[in-house]
């Protein structure tokens, strides 16, 4: 009987109960389903973004890394007046007015437009070329020899890819694509002492004016795609700047850079000067400068498509379009500014890559030769 009684006591649970429980089940089912939407649309954009600027990436650590291992190779030698060299004169009696830095390599810096050659323009070729050498071990038999001297140069050009396109896609008739792309001028170490056409036995570091000219379309192949601006920035550190009271970037002012020149500050090849003293005055002639702030602006391939198709596959001058002129070295904030405010309002999805890189081989201040 109290078995009986127990029975009828119990109860289970009401509809009412039972829809509520469903209807907070589901609420759950649904914030949690949401969270991991969300999470998955998170990780798909933040993996394509990464993927879309990996080339880019990969090309700004190679740059750098390259850079880092410019040499002069200077050493200490006589310096004849005279002759401006180490040289002695007709007069082979004169004495030499001293000790100087020498060097055969050099160091350039400048808008690309006016290192390329005739052919290049501030619309197709926008941003600097820097031209160095560093003991990159490159040769025509891709002997692993770390120490072999190379010659590197980086700059930009608007192109199109069908010198680089596969055989299949040439074949299928499918329209080139123009783009800005970043190249590397890498001649195998054995070309600085071709004797053939166009060298005719002279090193390529014999002309201080064009020796990277000579076979730069030759030597040079595309690193990455849709690069549209590349900037390099000579400067010293900002402790040595502040010792000297000027700005870190006063040895290349207007971001232009000549190991061969006295001052950089000039657009005039400057030679040593002989003070009222008597001693030389080399000034940053035959030194790397210390440090290189370097700035690369990439967007993704989508928008370089939109853009190509609006400019009807024609380069346009960016840097002209935005105000971003990057004329002188200490308006490089506000114009990157600039810059970056016109590709936004091009709905352009880009990406600033910048890192400032030591020259390890500098000799610099107290350490100068």
């Amino acid at each position: 009987m109290k078995a009986l009684r127990h029975l009828k006591t119990q109860r289970g649970f009401t509809l009412v109960e039972i829809l509520v429980s469903m209807a907070i089940l589901s609420i759950l089912v649904l914030v949690c389903s949401n969270v991991v939407e969300q999470t998955q649309k998170t990780w798909v954009y933040t993996k394509s973004k990464a993927d879309q600027f990996r080339g880019a990436r990969r090309a700004f650590e190679l740059i750098t890394r390259n850079l880092s291992q410019a040499t002069l190779n200077t050493y200490l030698d006589y310096y004849y007046p005279e002759t401006d060299s180490n040289q002695p004169p007709a007069d082979v009696s004169t004495a030499p007015a001293g000790y100087v830095r020498q060097s055969e390599l050099q160091f350039r810096n400048d808008k690309a437009w006016k290192l390329l050659g005739p052919d290049a323009s501030a619309s197709a070729n926008p941003g600097h070329a820097t031209f160095f050498q560093a003991p990159l071990g490159l040769s025509f038999k891709d002997v692993g020899l770390g120490s072999l001297l190379n010659a590197r140069g980086y700059f930009i050009k608007f192109d199109s890819d069908k010198a680089d396109r596969p055989a299949f896609i040439a074949e299928s008739g499918a329209a080139p694509k123009f783009r800005y792309r970043l190249f590397e001028y890498r001649p195998p170490a054995e070309q600085s002492t071709s004797t053939d056409a166009p060298f005719k036995g002279d090193t390529i570091y014999s002309n201080a004016t064009a020796w990277y000219q000579d076979d730069l379309a030759a030597s040079s192949s595309v690193i990455a795609d849709n690069v549209w601006l590349l900037l390099f920035t000579p400067r010293v550190s900002d402790e040595a700047a502040k010792s000297a009271g000027k700005d870190p970037s006063w040895i290349a002012p207007d971001y232009r850079y000549n190991s061969l020149d006295r001052d950089n500050a000039t657009d005039a090849l400057e030679t040593v000067r002989v003070r009222p003293d008597g001693s030389l005055d080399q000034g940053t002639r035959h030194l790397l400068p210390p440090m290189v702030t370097v700035t690369m602006v990439a967007v993704d391939e989508m928008s370089a498509q939109r853009w190509t198709g609006q400019r009807a596959n024609k380069p346009v001058d960016i840097l002209s379009e935005s105000g971003a002129s990057f004329d002188y070295a200490a308006n490089y904030a506000s114009d990157l500014a600039k810059l970056k405010t016109y590709l936004t309002d091009q709905k352009l999805n880009y990406r600033v890559f910048t890192a400032t890189v030591l020259l390890r081989n500098a000799q610099w201040d107290g350490t100068a030769l």
